[in-house]
């Protein structure tokens, strides 16, 4: 009789695990919609149209695919880049679909399903000289430095110029405006966004290039929560699929799209 109850008991325990573990998906399925969390404000992965207003990028884009697949309806939550994280492990979204890129710090508090791009760190300026990256050039007091708070681009350059003077901004726009107006002697980017605030910018001709050594590339994931394995494995198994495109050619179809606004 002992024997039995235990047995009962297990499988109780292992129903109620099983459930608890499929949370997200569960939830998801019962709304009717999934909650994604993104910022609107890095191009080209996401962003807002100027003409429309309307959410655009390759995040954007897989947003409303993986929402496809599961027969329910995308809901972009547009919010600051540091709060991304909190509000996957409060609940408060879903997935985060925004160029996240994948860091030890963050991998300790939600999962990162795949990944879907790379890329490498970039210094953007009007002075050439500044935009290789010389240690002996940037590494000074002196030169300013804008990148997004806590963000890997901030982290950059406290690895490798501690002594530059940093200035955090909340997104790229609001670098842009301090380059152009000389604020900041030049900005601290990933690469694959240079290329369009280069465009954006008109008094002044800027320089940049890819700092990063290979050891130091950056891989871009969505974050999801590590409580619903199943959810993990979904967004997983969807990632690569996505792998199968070539994901260069979709970026630069965007860029072609929005180069002059």
């Amino acid at each position: 009789m002992k024997k039995f109850l235990l047995f009962v008991l297990a499988g109780i325990i292992l129903s109620v695990s099983q459930v608890s573990g499929q949370e997200v998906i569960n939830s998801i399925l019962k709304r009717g919609e999934i909650n994604i969390g993104t910022t609107a404000d890095f191009f080209p992965f996401t962003f807002k149209d100027k003409k429309t207003g309307e959410l655009n990028g390759i995040d954007i884009l897989m947003g409303k695919a993986l929402a496809r697949e599961m027969g329910v309806k995308p809901n972009f939550i547009v919010m600051e880049f540091e709060d991304l994280i909190p509000a996957v492990t409060e609940g408060k979204v879903d997935i985060v679909l925004s160029g996240l890129s994948i860091t030890t710090k963050r991998n300790t508090k939600v999962a990162f399903a795949g990944s879907y791009y790379h890329t490498g760190k970039a210094l953007l300026s009007f002075d050439s000289k500044l935009s290789k990256g010389e240690k002996e050039v940037v590494n000074k007091e002196s030169v300013k430095l804008a990148a997004i708070g806590k963000s890997t681009s901030e982290m950059f350059i406290k690895t490798h110029y501690p002594k530059a003077t940093i200035v955090s901004v909340k997104d790229v726009n609001e670098a842009k405006k301090l380059l152009a107006d000389k604020k900041v002697n030049g900005i601290v980017v990933d690469y694959d966004v240079c290329e369009k605030v280069e465009f954006s910018i008109k008094n002044g001709k800027l320089y940049y290039q890819n700092l990063s050594k290979k050891t130091e590339y950056e891989y871009i994931a969505p974050a999801v929560s590590a409580k619903d394995p199943l959810f993990v494995n979904l967004v997983s198994n969807f990632i690569m699929r996505v792998n199968a495109y070539n994901m260069q050619e979709e970026i630069d179809k965007i860029w072609l799209q929005y180069l002059n606004q």
